[in-house]
């Protein structure tokens, strides 16, 4: 079994990371949202599950596709867990961290208040 490692993604701001775990924080499961979050040993670590769906889907139908992680690594750090690099995992485990990868460039560059973003999950 491959070890899952925490790899960095991205190094942003503490103002884009309030602004991006707002986005998330409004836009959960309960309101019809992708996301699902979790506050960490300390309450400025934060782990954002990312479920995929159609907002006129119920809630049973959404199916978590992964996680990022905020400030675990270093304030302002978004990192995320990885397989091994020379583990061959499987392509659709590949294609998910991509899906994830995209959901957070998207929140970094448009998650402002009041903005509907689309995802491609």
């Amino acid at each position: 079994m491959a070890e899952k490692l925490h790899t960095v993604y991205k190094a942003i701001s503490l103002e884009e990371m309030e602004r991006v775990l707002g986005y998330c924080k409004e836009h959960t499961l309960k309101n019809k949202g992708p996301f699902e979050i979790y506050s960490g040993a300390e309450d400025f670590q934060i782990m954002v599950i990312v479920n995929s769906g159609q907002e006129s889907e119920p809630l049973e139908k959404f199916t978590p596709i992964g996680a990022f992680y905020c400030n675990y690594m270093g304030e302002g750090v978004i990192s995320l867990e990885e397989e091994e690099a020379n583990y061959d995992a499987m392509p659709s485990a590949q294609k998910h961290v991509q899906a994830i990868k995209q959901v957070i460039d998207i929140l970094i560059e448009k998650a402002y208040p009041g903005a509907q973003l689309q995802f491609p999950i």
